[in-house]
């Protein structure tokens, strides 16, 4: 039985479970740098507060009790810890005395609309040119921000603009600004439980990648392949496929994909080689009919072959000892096979015994000795045996007949009988002749 024609089970796992024990701080507006004297909230979040006084505010270089969300100005790196699950990652706030600057998300990863501001502080901009590595590449007109839609690695670089005040372009450029755009999730890795099973036996697969807590959202879906063939009826939410019963014919170069439903992005795992043992075969054992191997010349006799364990198709052979050439042989996926000799002579009587062979293991069974009657003999031996049957039958009948009539006798002669009774009282009407 083929794994895909196999009982597939999809276990429904939560795989971003783990990230949403981790909080994260989300900044408002989402720009960095900003202006100094510009304001920032920052909101810890990734789970719902059941006890506000069990979190706490990394700012300025200590840990402190503050509301939930919080205002500042300042800058520096800022974090937020819930009692109970993991501090979040920093969120640096950077603020800037000059007059025209780029801002940026503070986070981009795959598939994010990556949007871009050239902002200047108390001046009106228009006719924006955006430039990435020192090259020119887009320019945006009244709109001062610019928008990328789907973005991804090779949107990574060092950001800058510049824009006209007026009729004639500003002197300065803004500041160069590093622009990192970050994996949504890793390739995922499938793990399974055993790389090496035995025939019969359950596997389960895990296809296993982390989305980072900013992203804890994403839904992603999953899908197994061996050997280039899908064996899953398309993407699943599950990451994890149960294999009730792994065959050899299911060896092979397993890996999964996954994939971000919403950004369309799809990254698979490296291959994992599983190797399915067969089951060596054990307990071979034959049997014949009629039992006992007494057969007559003419009649049928079957032989019997079978073992206790022992996986794939296995090769069934009958021999006769003495002779090289086997009688005959059958293969199935069975644990039990028959062969039929359908007219015994004389000359096929001897010690027979068969073989087992799942290309794992070859055994051989113990001799059956089988013995061929002659039909004549069969037949004096069964007259005889009706003889006899007859003449016991005779003496049993004459034995009935004198213990019946020793009966009768004891009945009218017996001690019960007194004298001088009428004979009429034993049924009679009068005495019997003298």
């Amino acid at each position: 039985m083929l794994l895909w024609t196999s009982l597939l089970i999809l276990v429904s796992v939560n795989g971003q479970e783990a990230a949403l024990k981790k909080v994260v701080v989300i900044p408002n507006p989402p720009w960095t740098p900003i202006f100094k004297g510009e304001k920032v909230t920052l909101t810890c979040s990734g789970f719902h507060f059941q006890d506000p006084g069990k979190l706490w505010w990394f700012l300025e270089h200590q840990w402190q009790k503050k509301s939930n969300p919080l205002e500042v100005e300042k800058a520096g790196e800022y974090r937020c810890h819930l009692e109970g699950l993991s501090p979040s990652d920093p969120v640096y706030l950077v603020l800037s005395t000059d007059t025209l600057i780029l801002q940026t998300p503070y986070s981009v990863f795959e598939g994010d609309t990556l949007l871009l501001r050239c902002h200047g502080k108390a001046i009106s901009l228009k006719d924006i040119l955006y430039y990435k590595d020192k090259k020119s590449f887009s320019y945006v007109g009244e709109n001062s921000v610019l928008s990328i839609p789907h973005a991804n690695s090779n949107h990574s670089g060092q950001y800058y603009c510049k824009a006209k005040l007026g009729n004639r372009w500003y002197p300065d450029t803004s500041k160069e600004v590093k622009l990192q755009v970050q994996e949504l999730f890793p390739p995922p890795e499938l793990k399974t439980t055993t790389s090496e099973p035995s025939e019969g036996t359950s596997v389960t697969l895990s296809c296993e990648t982390q989305l980072p807590p900013q992203r804890s959202g994403t839904e992603l879906h999953f899908s197994f392949i061996r050997d280039g063939r899908v064996i899953t009826s398309g993407w699943n939410k599950s990451q994890v496929l149960h294999i009730p019963n792994i065959w050899r014919e299911d060896s092979g170069s397993y890996w999964c994909k996954a994939k971000a439903v919403a950004q369309n992005i799809r990254k698979q795992s490296n291959p994992v080689k599983i190797s399915v043992k067969r089951i060596p075969i054990s307990g071979i054992h034959i049997e014949t009919q009629p039992s006992g191997g007494q057969v007559t010349e003419g009649e049928k006799l079957v032989l019997i072959c079978s073992v206790s364990q022992g996986t794939g198709n296995i090769t069934f052979s009958w021999h006769r000892e003495g002779i090289n050439t086997s009688l005959g042989e059958k293969t199935r996926l069975s644990l039990e096979e028959k062969f039929v000799l359908s007219a015994m002579n004389k000359s096929d009587a001897g010690k027979y015994y068969c073989t087992a062979d799942n290309s794992i293991s070859t055994i051989s069974s113990l001799l059956a000795n089988v013995t061929v009657r002659s039909r004549s003999l069969s037949s004096q031996f069964n007259s005889t045996e009706k003889i006899g049957d007859l003449a016991f039958g005779l003496i049993v009948t004459q034995f009935i007949v004198v213990v019946l009539s020793a009966s009768a006798l004891l009945f009218f002669f017996g001690p019960w009988s007194k004298p001088g009774t009428p004979w009429r009282h034993c049924g009679f009407n009068s005495r019997p002749p003298q």
